[in-house]
């Protein structure tokens, strides 16, 4: 079975990225992937490729933000999906965060409609706030890696 493992985003491997695909519905609540990396640059966020034994499958990037760390993208190729990649390369994740001392609290959003998303959060240890956004979910991370 393949090992899955995340990588930090440079200029050498940021164009595998490029042909991560999402389901025409997933389309509807997460950016393209150029756009992705775009804002990345813009707005201080840190992109991590995911990788699948030799296929580059994902992307998901975080920003810090007063001590609370924000995970802003999480996909997983279509292709990809349902196979636990996504669960396991957020989990690396949330390890990474939980050991910068800077890291008081890590923290999601989603749509509020997307209850795929919803199930994927909670099921990591997730739980909403109270003062989540009009249009999205607010979740912090509760839970254990």
């Amino acid at each position: 079975m393949p090992f899955t493992r995340i990588i930090p985003l440079d200029r050498y491997n940021w164009e595998l990225c490029l042909n991560i695909r999402m389901t025409p519905e997933q389309e509807g609540y997460i950016p393209p992937v150029l756009y992705s990396l775009a804002q990345a640059k813009f707005e201080n966020l840190h992109p991590y490729g995911i990788e699948h034994g030799e296929d580059m499958v994902g992307l998901m990037m975080y920003g810090q933000f007063g001590g609370i760390c924000w995970i802003s993208r999480i996909m997983i190729d279509h292709e990809f999906q349902r196979n636990g990649i996504g669960t396991n390369a957020l989990k690396q994740l949330i390890q990474q965060l939980q050991l910068k001392f800077t890291c008081k609290e890590i923290r999601t959003s989603y749509a509020r409609e997307n209850l795929g998303a919803a199930r994927f959060f909670e099921n990591l240890g997730f739980i909403p706030m109270e003062d989540g956004l009009n249009d999205e979910v607010v979740m912090v991370f509760e839970g254990r890696v």
